[in-house]
């Protein structure tokens, strides 16, 4: 269905004003938002499709530079993984076998969760340095399985 939108939204003539380049892109970002809303893939793999996509059709820049467009920042390719580490401790369940130890060995009190919390938080600095990914990829898997 999305591919569907975006191909019969290349077939619509271009509204006046409007570069084809741009007519095109527009095309991509419907079919992409349609992806979103009806997921037949995971959110984080239409996000990854879609940036391919303008990059590979040269959408993004009209230039042959393009694809160092889509993969120069390396920050939000570091908040993209940890979101994907972050849907890999949902499935596997490791997130919620995580936070059962947490609540094993800190569990007596509420502020040992906290302590637990942040003593994780504390481990994983080192390794994480974008806080966002951190926090969303990493720790929240963990503290929303505390509450299960």
């Amino acid at each position: 269905m999305p591919i569907l939108a975006g191909v019969a939204l290349l077939f619509v003539p271009v509204s006046e004003g409007l570069k084809p380049n741009g007519w095109y892109y527009f095309a991509l970002f419907v079919a992409v938002v349609i992806a979103l809303i009806l997921e037949p893939i995971p959110a984080a793999a239409v996000g990854l499709v879609g940036v391919t996509a303008a990059t590979v059709s040269i959408l993004v820049v009209p230039n042959p530079d393009a694809t160092k467009w889509a993969f120069k920042d390396g920050m939000v390719w570091l908040i993209f993984v940890a979101f994907m580490l972050a849907l890999s401790y949902e499935k596997t369940g490791s997130g919620r076998r995580v936070a059962l130890n947490l609540v094993k060995w800190l569990g007596k009190r509420t502020l040992g969760l906290g302590y637990a919390v942040a003593l994780a938080d504390l481990v994983l600095a080192p390794f994480t340095p974008s806080n966002n990914a951190r926090s969303g990829g990493m720790i929240f898997p963990v503290i929303k399985n505390i509450f299960q």
